[in-house]
């Protein structure tokens, strides 16, 4: 089933909400960003935001290996190498909706930026397959 999330998926929005309904935009309002699984059971992910603020974190990237649960619609990020190495070892649980070529990851409450929980929902879109090269 994993054949389903292999490739590349380019990031399309990236925001949290509080428990009070606001929506937070850690990255800003138009952050880029890529997550890759391939066939092997690797992935690498990376955000941030089109401009930096010292004031804020300016992009998160890890890598690892993935499970891709399809039935049960979730995705475990096995994180082995991140710019925050409190991360390494880290089972990161991610709700995943897949649909065509659209990729939601919904993440469990976590702190970003104020003190304050929220819950990050981050879309993506699949990108396509570069045509083999028969040119060799």
């Amino acid at each position: 089933m994993n054949s389903l999330i292999i490739g590349s998926w380019k990031l399309k929005s990236f925001e949290a909400q509080n428990q009070n309904g606001e929506t937070i935009f850690p990255f800003g309002k138009d952050p880029i960003g890529l997550i890759t699984y391939s066939a092997t059971g690797h992935f690498s992910v990376q955000y941030m935001p089109r401009e930096i603020n010292p004031d804020k974190v300016n992009g998160v990237s890890y890598f690892g290996h993935y499970e891709f649960n399809r039935e049960k619609d979730y995705i475990v990020h096995h994180v082995e190498g991140s710019l925050f190495p409190s991360e390494e070892g880290l089972d990161k649980i991610r709700h995943a909706r897949l649909r065509g070529k659209s990729l939601t990851l919904t993440c469990p409450p976590l702190k970003w930026g104020t003190n304050e929980e929220a819950v990050a929902i981050i879309q993506f879109e699949k990108q396509g397959e570069l045509p083999p090269n028969t040119a060799l």
